[in-house]
């Protein structure tokens, strides 16, 4: 899970250097190096199975497409550490969906910790001047439906192959994103391309391991361990022009961790 929040944090840093392409075109072309990769993977395990629950991988990809276009949205509306921030929000909408839907219980240990992260995340990367209503609502949509798609996830661990999960994806995702963009899609220039390369790859990679970690850790623990994202993005945005990290940095970083180790 700490390996997915690197990855989705490098994902972000990379649609972030190309304000200039549309969310819809994004998300086309880390579609269509998802499902080359996730086909080559697939090709080299030799194991293949064919999916069992089709309405539920369809309705997990529907619920990820939403959320990756309303991130790539906020992204392009807010500072970087700004979005991951309230993304981070998915943690709460996560409980809730586990708790409604999966039976997970909450224990009040468990709600603390949520508490002290969201805490951590705040100090971390607070709002500034230049956050949007509309950047800020695109952030929490992310959440909400990468709740959700995390929740399905969990489902479809105990019947599917988590390459089958992986790949199905990708493969409604892009119709969707020609269906709702392709009107809006730009020829990409100079070092888009390489920009494009680096966030399929990066999202790939966070959602092979994100499908892993789900195996593992209920869909509201896994979410909160995604607190660390913020970190990484802190450090990217520091890369990126944002400063070195403050006192109110590193102590927001230090409960993201002291939450980690309180949900255990």
């Amino acid at each position: 899970m700490i390996a997915a929040a690197c990855s989705f944090a490098l994902m972000a840093a990379a649609s972030k250097m190309m304000p200039e392409l549309p969310s819809a075109e994004k998300v086309f072309v880390r579609s269509l190096i998802s499902v080359v990769l996730t086909i080559a993977m697939i090709r080299s395990s030799g194991n293949w199975v064919a999916p069992k629950r089709k309405g539920l991988l369809f309705w997990r990809a529907v619920f990820g497409f939403i959320g990756l276009t309303c991130y790539f949205e906020a992204i392009d509306r807010i500072p970087l550490g700004t979005a991951v921030t309230v993304y981070n929000m998915t943690p709460l909408f996560a409980a809730l969906v586990g708790l409604l839907f999966l039976g997970e219980g909450l224990k009040w240990l468990q709600g603390l910790s949520l508490l002290v992260g969201l805490g951590g995340v705040a100090l971390i990367k607070g709002f500034t001047p230049e956050v949007t209503w509309d950047g800020v609502l695109f952030a929490l949509g992310t959440a909400f439906f990468s709740a959700l798609a995390y929740s399905c996830i969990r489902v479809l661990n105990r019947t599917e192959h988590s390459l089958t999960i992986v790949l199905a994806f990708p493969v409604v995702s892009i119709p969707l994103a020609l269906i709702s963009g392709a009107h809006e899609f730009v020829w990409p220039t100079g070092m888009a391309w390489l920009w494009l390369l680096a966030l399929g790859v990066a999202t790939q990679s966070g959602q092979v391991c994100l499908t892993h970690a789900l195996k593992y850790h209920t869909a509201s623990r896994a979410t909160q361990i995604g607190f660390v994202g913020v970190i990484f993005a802190m450090l990217l945005g520091s890369v990126m022009g944002d400063g070195l990290p403050g006192w109110a940095q590193v102590g927001g970083a230090a409960l993201v961790f002291l939450s980690l180790r309180l949900g255990r």
